[in-house]
């Protein structure tokens, strides 16, 4: 199980999760996570990768392009006030990684 956490920030949905506890998503996976349809929903994902990365995030938009951290993601990371807190099955968690393992497969 993958536990993301969801923030309210002004009129869009923030997700943080934890990229070092077992899985690391890339575009694919995290429009996936993204998507209102078919994942949780949100309009951005912010994923902490640990020292890999300069600033210890990544940030994606909801269809997966990986940007620059923000100014209010920034804040957002220091407030540390979780709106709702949603755990991921393992079978979610295994549809993300078969996400970006088709895109890697294709680009071959």
């Amino acid at each position: 199980m993958l536990l993301v956490r969801l923030y309210r920030v002004e009129d869009k949905e923030v997700m943080v999760m934890d990229g070092t506890q077992g899985f690391m998503p890339e575009t694919d996976a995290v429009r996936l996570l993204a998507s209102r349809e078919f994942g949780v929903g949100a309009d951005r994902v912010l994923v902490y990768c640990g020292k890999q990365h300069k600033q210890g995030f990544r940030a994606f938009a909801a269809d997966g392009r990986e940007n620059e951290l923000t100014a209010a993601d920034v804040l957002l990371l220091s407030r540390q006030q979780a709106d709702i807190e949603v755990r991921l099955t393992d079978y979610f968690v295994s549809r993300m990684r078969q996400a970006d393992a088709e895109k890697l497969a294709a680009a071959c």
